[in-house]
């Protein structure tokens, strides 16, 4: 009897937990929303800034659906206004005037959409940004599952100084820009003329420098520290990959800093635990965040996204070869390898390319990828230098 009710109470559970881990789908009238998504985040610094008008699609697969043909333009406390014009794909510009941007004045942003509903915020105050005193890093190891997992590299630091209490809430953005190598090789294109010939040292990219807008969230209430010199706040981990070869040869942090308000940010620190901390079974669901914008004749309507104002202050940091890591590069990266025989080219497979190297004392002539002979070939990268390098 006593196995029988075990048996019948490990079913129940198996049954039960299975039922937690159901997938859910929202009401066909659900999936598409068409819910105005507002995101305007300016700051002080004069010259062209953008906002964006769009809604939002669908909850299973997320997407946005531009707004074409808004009105959109920021007011100043004391009436002065600059309007934006639409630069395409739902993006609206504005071109601030030196002036017009002030530390301690309040702004509000004024929208009319095409059908004729109009939008507001509250007025938001640029507040002032402590500089930030000092961008360094140091040679870390980071662990990931298993210890065996673990992986050396670097983490980036900054210093700043708290000493005015209109500094309410900073936020960071990061961008990243490393140089990158294709292996020294002979370089050849198989043409669409059905000629094989060498690609010219002119036409050869080897090297090429990578930038990437880095999308972790940093933000931080300084209502709790005390005034003084705050230091070593960190960022994300930079990997010593040997294949992404982001700290073989030089690599940059671009680190914004931005002011901000305690509304704003409880929405950025909102967003982070919604899109940076999901992955397990008992997380929780991701929230409509609350918007600072309203229908002007419909308190009812649901708007999403946000408005803020904000003081800026940047500064950019180097890593270069950094003592103590590993700077070998993975051996057969781009290494041409000789395939067995293949099926007859017709044009529509030209352009296809070739390169000569060593492999194990010999050389070796085979295909290989066009990133392989053209680093321009990845995302977000080009030849040409950047002026700060």
């Amino acid at each position: 009897m006593y196995r029988v009710l075990l048996l019948l109470s490990l079913l129940v559970s198996a049954c039960w937990i299975s039922g937690c881990v159901e997938r859910y789908y929202p009401d066909e009238d659900n999936l598409k929303t068409g819910t105005l998504v507002i995101n305007a985040h300016l700051t002080n610094q004069q010259g062209l800034q953008t906002i964006e008008i769009s809604r939002s699609v669908t909850l299973i697969y997320p997407s946005q659906d531009p707004v074409l043909g808004s009105f959109a333009e920021l007011i100043r406390e004391d009436g002065e206004f600059c309007e934006f014009t639409e630069v395409g794909s739902g993006n609206y510009g504005c071109n601030f005037e030196e002036g017009f941007l002030q530390t301690g004045l309040s702004y509000k942003l004024h929208v009319m959409t095409p059908d004729g509903k109009e939008y507001e915020s509250e007025f938001d105050k640029i507040r002032p940004v402590p500089d930030m005193d000092s961008i360094y890093y140091e040679v870390e190891t980071t662990s990931y599952q298993t210890e065996s997992e673990s992986m050396e590299g670097v983490r980036f630091y900054i210093d700043f100084t708290y000493d005015d209490h209109e500094y309410e809430c900073l936020r960071w953005e990061l961008t990243e820009t490393y140089e990158f190598h294709n292996p020294e090789m002979s370089a050849y294109i198989y043409d669409v003329d059905f000629q094989m010939k060498q690609i010219p040292d002119s036409s050869y990219y080897r090297v090429c420098y990578f930038t990437n807008n880095l999308p972790s969230i940093h933000s931080m209430s300084l209502s709790y520290l005390d005034f003084g010199i705050y230091i070593r706040k960190p960022f994300g981990f930079v990997p010593n990959d040997q294949l992404a070869q982001k700290l073989k040869h030089k690599y940059s942090l671009h680190v914004k800093q931005f002011s901000m308000s305690e509304e704003a940010f409880h929405y950025w620190n909102e967003l982070k635990k919604t899109s940076q901390e999901q992955g397990f079974l008992f997380d929780r669901q991701p929230a409509l965040l609350k918007s600072n914008l309203h229908n002007v004749n419909d308190d009812q309507e649901i708007v999403l996204g946000f408005f803020s104002m904000s003081g800026v202050t940047e500064c950019r940091g180097f890593a270069e070869k950094p003592d103590g890591l590993d700077m070998s590069l993975y051996e057969y990266y781009c290494m041409p390898v000789i395939r067995g025989p293949g099926g007859p080219v017709s044009r529509d497979d030209l352009p296809m390319y070739y390169a000569r190297a060593f492999w194990d004392g010999e050389s070796v002539f085979a295909e290989v990828n066009k990133h392989c002979v053209d680093c321009r070939e990845y995302v977000n990268s080009t030849h040409l230098m950047p002026d700060f390098w």
